[in-house]
């Protein structure tokens, strides 16, 4: 979530707000559409509280359910995980066709990239932060596996819960903001340590595979990078060069070299010498002929017409 779509969702909340019937209920609908079996009697309060990288909210509610269809997904929170303290009442997660309940003392983590239904008790109260997905997937974390996932009244949650709970009691100013947010995220991250104690950081040569076998489906999409390696793999982009430095090339190597091999094999093919060099280019992921150049020249120290017209003279 950018900065500015971040900070205009705190600010709708900013100082506390009170919400009431179908119009409150609407109002809540940011991160998942929300409904009540009896809308008239609707009241929630809701507060949020920016901090660097990660956003804490509190909410009080009466029952209601939100539902995150697949149409939302690609939103501005896509790109977050909540970790949600059960402060009183109880909610129901179903996500990747698994139900979860939590209640008062428990934490529950929700993932905002995949669908979800949530179901709020009456009374209920949370107090929650939003951690960016970065932040999870640099700690080894698969997100797929924490959706959902309950602890039940932990050391660590209550700890998160004492952190949280006086950032969004009073809506006070944090004096030293990177210092509280490093706390939250560290806090949080053990929660969600031991809420996936088994989910260790994957062992380097079986993961280095799976970088590679994800390269090869994707490197004839133009739009690949090395961001989006590392988001396929669920690792940070720190953590995926550091575990590619024993090979022989970077990623981005990787992919490029990948591309100019697949240009070269279409170059030589004579069924399809009545493609321009620059349909060939885009159909080995480069963005450009003028890429394309460069990166055959590099790997092969021939330009595409002279690899094209030298095959043509063997033929």
């Amino acid at each position: 979530m950018d900065g500015e779509n971040r900070g205009a969702l705190t600010q709708r909340f900013a100082g506390g707000v009170s919400m009431v019937g179908s119009a409150g209920l609407e109002m809540l609908s940011g991160m998942c559409r929300f409904r009540s079996d009896d809308p008239d009697n609707f009241a929630a309060t809701m507060i949020s509280v920016d901090l660097g990288s990660v956003r804490v909210n509190r909410l009080r509610s009466t029952a209601a359910i939100g539902i995150r269809a697949a149409s939302q997904i690609g939103d501005v929170m896509s790109g977050f995980l909540a970790v949600a303290c059960v402060r009183s009442g109880s909610v129901v997660v179903e996500q990747d066709h698994r139900l979860h309940a939590a209640r008062t003392g428990d934490v529950v983590c929700v993932d905002f990239g995949r669908g979800l239904v949530l179901e709020i008790a009456d009374g209920t109260e949370l107090v929650f932060v939003y951690l960016p997905r970065a932040a999870v997937l640099a700690r080894y974390f698969d997100p797929g596996r924490l959706a959902g996932a309950v602890l039940s009244r932990s050391v660590a949650g209550e700890a998160l819960a004492g952190v949280l709970d006086p950032l969004v009691s009073r809506g006070a100013a944090v004096e030293d903001v990177a210092l509280v947010e490093h706390a939250v995220v560290d806090l949080a991250l053990a929660v969600l340590r031991e809420a996936c104690p088994v989910d260790t950081a994957p062992e380097p040569a079986g993961l280095r595979a799976r970088v590679y076998e994800y390269i090869e489906r994707h490197f004839t999409d133009p739009t690949l990078s090395v961001e989006r390696v590392a988001a396929g793999v669920n690792v940070s982009t720190r953590y995926l060069h550091k575990l590619m430095e024993s090979e022989l090339e970077s990623v981005y190597g990787v992919i490029r070299r990948r591309r100019v091999r697949r240009g070269v094999d279409l170059l030589v093919d004579p069924d399809l010498a009545d493609l321009s060099i620059g349909q060939i280019a885009r159909r080995s992921g480069f963005a450009g002929l003028s890429q394309f150049g460069r990166a055959v020249r590099d790997v092969t120290g021939r330009s595409p017409r002279e690899i094209r017209r030298q095959s043509l003279g063997r033929s």
